[in-house]
């Protein structure tokens, strides 16, 4: 294979079809998946005064290898699939504290996760770096809020297989696929970090001054060194 990819593999619905579309086209993919607890927790009681629980961190392992190995079940080229567990909570609880910019949290942590996603390409010497975005389906997805948050990756592809479907083409692809048993139990849990009335227009200005109060590649170093590596063989 030519090209091989990065892609942003959580639990939920979309980045596994991002992943498994992506595959289909003849590229290496290779998957990154970041631990936010502590601030995962179930929808009903989703608030920022939870208590951490490291069972919310194991589920979510569980949840992303049992993910990982249905997708490489399902892959045309590839017959290993490498993924990559990265820290990433304490850096969204300094984003939270240090930033002083709540309504763009989800922003400033989009953008965190394409550094950290970018020093892995570096090192694996991939060509391409994928998410599992839908247009508008949240915040942090709206038109002007993925122009910002891509403007960290200038120097790298980006592809967003999912940006033309909508969310019943989605979920019916991960239905065929087999990863929309896990990603339904993912459902059950939010992120706590995300802000009430989070903002729908971000300019790169108010992120870039929200940035400077942030050890950006402090982060990124550090969730490096701490990663997990997973390899699933047909």
């Amino acid at each position: 294979m030519s090209k091989k990819a990065i892609c942003l593999l959580s639990d939920g619905l979309d980045s596994p079809v991002a992943t498994f579309l992506l595959e289909k086209t003849g590229i290496e993919v290779i998957g990154i998946n970041f631990n936010n607890n502590p601030f995962v927790g179930l929808r009903e009681k989703s608030n920022h005064n939870n208590s951490p629980k490291d069972e919310s961190s194991e589920r979510n392992s569980k949840q992303i290898k049992n993910i990982a190995q249905t997708l490489l079940d399902t892959f045309k080229k590839q017959e290993k699939f490498t993924l990559y567990r990265m820290p990433h909570g304490e850096d969204l609880r300094q984003i939270i504290e240090q930033s002083k910019d709540n309504k763009i949290t989800c922003v400033l942590c989009k953008r965190l996760m394409l550094r950290k996603a970018k020093f892995v390409a570096t090192k694996l010497k991939a060509d391409i770096i994928a998410t599992g975005d839908i247009l508008g389906e949240q915040a942090s997805q709206t038109i002007d809020n993925l122009q910002v948050i891509q403007e960290v990756l200038k120097d790298i592809q980006l592809i967003r297989p999912n940006l033309g479907l909508n969310k019943e083409e989605v979920i019916e692809i991960a239905r065929k696929i087999g990863t929309y048993q896990f990603s339904e139990l993912a459902a059950k849990f939010t992120c706590l970090a995300v802000p009430n009335k989070p903002a729908t227009v971000v300019s790169l200005d108010r992120v870039e001054k929200a940035e400077q109060k942030l050890e950006i590649e402090d982060m990124v170093k550090s969730s490096w060194n701490q990663v997990e590596k997973f390899t699933f063989r047909k």
